[in-house]
């Protein structure tokens, strides 16, 4: 118990140390709650279990701390951070490694992440790790799913409030794109609870850090990191309370005539009601729903 506390002493001092050096000021509007707890960084670099054969990318670096770390094991590691004030703090960090990395200070959202597929090509497998500010917890998961189809494991920190959403049924009122994305592309993983008292400041509640294992390629999951797939049920599940038959009329997908064929098809080969609700169907359900209507256009 002392060594764990000493480590999570060492952690917070130096992190409270960059803060004052740089008279930074954590913002709340960014979500900014840095992690401290030495237990929960090891479980992170435990879990991901990178080494020089991986590439490496991490959405939201913060102070770096944990990123130094995850960098040093990695073949290749980019960072990402949308706060521009951390550039100077992680070149003082990083400063004394040598190390095959770039960083990014970006708003995640918008960078286009394919422009670096043939270099992470170049390694046996692609690890995602984001302690992602909960306020974009649903846009973020949906692109990094997008963006990184080819990764092996995604690791998160997530509110336990954003769990709803992530691991929801159809039917209920959290289902959602991103329950049906994630559970598509892949297995949801509990890996440990993380209490505010990991985090400088505290935050109101408290996290967890759940693993998104990727399943075998098939068509589910080339359907999950497909952009258009995603706005489709986005769309559709828009008007979740609105018959399917009528939620369908908010999607992009063109030709009406066709359209209501292909869902009357639809409808008899799953066994459902002509009345049925759009977000009663299962994540299998809109991926053979979306194709039936691609394919009929």
């Amino acid at each position: 118990m002392k060594e764990k506390a000493k480590a999570n002493s060492n952690i917070k001092s130096e992190l409270l140390s960059l803060l004052r050096q740089q008279s930074f000021s954590p913002r709340r509007s960014l979500g900014q709650n840095f992690l401290v707890d030495r237990a929960v960084f090891d479980r992170i670099i435990e879990q991901l279990n990178p080494d020089k054969k991986d590439a490496l990318v991490e959405i939201g670096m913060g102070p770096g701390l944990l990123s130094r770390e995850l960098a040093e094991k990695a073949g290749f590691y980019l960072g990402c951070e949308i706060d521009q004030r951390f550039a100077s703090m992680h070149a003082e960090i990083f400063s004394d490694l040598d190390l095959n990395a770039q960083f990014l200070y970006e708003d995640a959202l918008e960078i286009d992440f394919e422009s670096y597929s043939e270099q992470f090509a170049e390694y046996e497998r692609l690890l995602v790790f984001s302690n992602l500010p909960y306020y974009i917890t649903t846009d973020l998961i949906l692109k990094m799913v997008c963006s990184f189809p080819q990764a092996e494991q995604m690791l998160f920190m997530l509110e336990k409030a954003a769990l709803k959403r992530v691991l929801a049924q159809p039917a209920t009122k959290p289902y959602g794109p991103l329950s049906i994305i994630t559970s598509l592309w892949g297995k949801w993983e509990e890996v440990m609870t993380v209490p505010a008292q990991s985090f400088e400041p505290a935050p109101h509640t408290t996290s967890s850090l759940y693993a998104l294992i990727s399943k075998p390629e098939s068509e589910y999951t080339d359907a999950a990191a497909s952009c258009d797939f995603q706005e489709f049920t986005k769309d559709v599940l828009g008007n979740r309370r609105k018959t399917l038959a009528n939620a369908l009329m908010y999607t992009k997908i063109q030709g009406e005539q066709q359209n209501s064929l292909s869902l009357s098809e639809f409808l008899n080969e799953e066994k459902l009601a002509a009345n049925v609700r759009a977000e009663s169907l299962t994540a299998k359900q809109f991926v053979r729903l979306y194709s039936r209507l691609v394919n009929a256009n």
